[in-house]
């Protein structure tokens, strides 16, 4: 494997920063080479999010001359530990996973895991949010970018435009919707959690449990779904 780590709407956050350069240096150590990163400034997401895909999918590391075999989506604010990349590297190894993110919260609006599974109507583009994730490795049907590696033959496979951005969905749901259509599958480690940095507290999975407490009424009537996955190498 060989990662290049891409992220639009870049901003210097100090602790983001510190988690990027950790984490670089331990998947080193690890074995597992992360050679560049691109970012974007002052851009629309999902011009954005195209920009970086064609240059990340056309890229060759000017220091082995191949092109990467994996593109790290990493949004500027998310704190996380030092193996999150090879974390989400070691999922690879299954076949079925074109996709796998790690899993954050919103620090918007109710605070609600950034992974979705899809309405039963007609509308594709409708989705919601997982209420309680299993501390697995699950497939979704959806979620956001914030921090996912995925195969960059997902590029080859899934045509241009990759991100749109309309009334109907954002432009990471909409991606997954289209990718879908193409076989590609998504997967979300339950397992591995990240901070996300907002204009107050850095939210986490101890804010998450607190909302879900403070308005338990408000989900009361959970809807089960079935979510296919591995606990500890075995199929779920």
């Amino acid at each position: 494997m060989s990662v290049v780590i891409v992220s639009p709407i870049y901003i210097p956050e100090p602790k983001w920063i510190q988690c990027m350069v950790n984490m670089v240096a331990y998947s080193w150590m690890q074995g597992l080479p992360i050679y560049q990163m691109a970012i974007t400034e002052r851009m629309v997401v999902d011009w954005a999010r195209n920009s970086l895909a064609r240059k990340a999918v056309d890229c060759s590391s000017e220091y082995t001359g191949k092109r990467y075999s994996h593109i790290f989506w990493l949004d500027a604010d998310h704190t996380f530990n030092p193996d999150l990349a090879c974390q989400l590297a070691r999922h690879m190894a299954l076949k079925e996973v074109d996709a796998v993110s790690a899993l954050y919260y919103s620090r918007t609006g109710p605070t609600l895991p950034v992974a979705y599974v899809k309405d039963s109507s007609d509308n594709e583009y409708k989705h919601y949010p997982l209420i309680e994730v299993p501390n697995m490795l699950c497939e979704v049907d959806a979620f956001g970018f914030g921090a996912c590696l995925m195969k960059r033959e997902v590029f080859e496979i899934v045509p241009e435009p990759w991100f749109t951005i309309d009334y109907r969905a954002g432009e990471d749901i909409a991606f997954c919707v289209k990718a879908k259509k193409h076989g590609i599958r998504f997967f979300l480690d339950g397992q591995y959690k990240l901070g996300h940095v907002g204009p107050g507290p850095v939210i986490g999975e101890a804010e998450y449990r607190k909302h879900m407490e403070d308005n338990a009424p408000l989900y009361a009537e959970k809807i089960k779904v079935g979510l296919g996955g591995t606990k500890h190498g075995v199929n779920i």
